[in-house]
């Protein structure tokens, strides 16, 4: 056997040159790289897809290029170029944007999907299904509703800090953890949640506001309330070289929207599913009240559960949120420092804080007829196997299931 080592090895040695290479590259410079996808209604086909492709001219430094397809494309202000066209499938749209485009269309760098409200509230399953399957889409690529058109948001969002889209949603979805007045959803989280059996999907809301600092919404002073979550998006009065705005949340009900949240109401979500992280609010000052105390909230530990089954089938949920305020202004002087007064302030914001989520809770139950906070996985683990929980049909009892919070 020893004189027939050396040929095994060399054999072994050849076959390793075999096995590194990749036999499906392809040069950069022969590829346009879709950075962001958008899809609202179409007015001929059922679908009209807007990309935004990244402009190596610009990125590199060069200078500008020239974009456009089908009439509608143009040259974005942080080096993208967008094209829409409509097709009756979004796959379909590879080869139709190839017509107009001299690269390969690739969409191994697309990191985020927009879809328009009114395409969200028709339902998005029949649109998910493809897109999931595409081998070129990533799954950790940011979801989010549009209030109004895709198409717009995408042509008229101009980063000024960012050349590239995609680093500018990056810092977006990180800035939940900052603030609490959106959170990051990924599209592997959104397809999986629309199939889930005890919780419905979520998903970030963003919009335009092109009227500078006039707003439809009052301003946040008043009454003594300085909740910086009141507004959704495109509905904050900013000013300011972009008119994109990313707060709130988008509700469905399987894969159809149902309804929204504004800032303030996203973070009680987030508080009930235990993902709140920080944020910046205000209360009314309890000796007065048309004065605020402002405040930094730390969420200092998950949600506890105690959940109560009955015989009847009667869900009972009892939840202890624990928020940990922390005061950064005083507008009225008082002293709330002081340990005296401290259970005051306390109170104040523990029973703001119920309120708000119970009204949220509220209309979760009767208003969207959805479990967004994951109720159901605490029931879920009162039975012992699989097919009990599935005859039972949690997402269709929770509007009549009782939860009380307690902050």
């Amino acid at each position: 056997m020893g004189k027939y080592r050396p040929i095994v090895l060399l054999i072994l040695a050849l076959g390793l040159l075999l096995l590194p290479g990749c036999w499906g590259s392809k040069e950069t410079d022969e590829m346009a790289y879709v950075l962001a996808l958008g899809f609202d209604k179409g007015e001929k086909e059922k679908l009209a897809i807007t990309v935004s492709i990244a402009n190596p001219k610009v990125i590199a430094g060069v200078g500008g290029g020239e974009g456009g397809g089908g009439g509608n494309g143009g040259e974005g202000g942080n080096g993208t170029l967008t094209y829409t066209v409509e097709s009756y499938a979004p796959i379909s749209a590879i080869d139709l944007l190839n017509t107009v485009i001299d690269r390969r269309v690739s969409f191994l760098h697309n990191n985020v999907f927009i879809f328009s409200e009114e395409l969200a509230r028709e339902g998005l399953a029949r649109w998910l299904n493809p897109l999931n399957r595409y081998r070129e889409l990533r799954g950790t690529a940011r979801v989010f509703v549009c209030r109004g058109k895709a198409r717009d948001f995408i042509e008229k969002n101009k980063s000024s800090l960012e050349i590239s889209p995609t680093k500018q949603i990056e810092l977006i979805s990180g800035l939940h953890e900052a603030t609490g007045l959106i959170h990051s959803v990924k599209f592997h989280e959104f397809y999986d949640a629309i199939k889930s059996d005890y919780i419905q999907p979520c998903v970030p809301l963003v919009a335009l506001h092109e009227d500078g600092l006039a707003s439809a919404k009052p301003g946040i002073g008043t009454g003594g309330e300085a909740s910086l979550g009141k507004y959704a998006a495109g509905e904050v009065p900013v000013a300011g070289p972009s008119p994109a705005q990313f707060i709130g949340t988008a509700v469905f009900n399987e894969d159809k929207m149902v309804g929204l949240l504004n800032g303030q109401e996203t973070r009680y979500w987030l508080s009930l599913r235990g993902l709140f992280h920080q944020g910046m609010t205000g209360i009314p000052d309890p000796l007065n009240p048309d004065l605020p105390v402002g405040l930094l909230l730390h969420q200092s530990d998950k949600p506890r559960y105690k959940t109560v089954l009955d015989q009847q089938g009667n869900v009972t949920i009892d939840v202890d949120i624990f928020i940990e305020p922390e005061i950064i202004s005083i507008a009225s002087g008082n002293n709330y420092e002081d340990p005296s007064m401290q259970g005051m302030l306390e109170a104040a914001f523990n029973e703001s804080s119920e309120r708000g989520m119970s009204e949220l809770i509220r209309r979760t139950q009767e208003e969207f007829g959805a479990d967004i906070f994951g109720f159901g996985n605490q029931v879920k683990r009162k039975f012992l196997t699989l097919n009990p929980w599935l005859e039972f049909q949690w997402l269709d009892r929770y509007p009549e299931a009782t939860i009380n919070v307690t902050v």
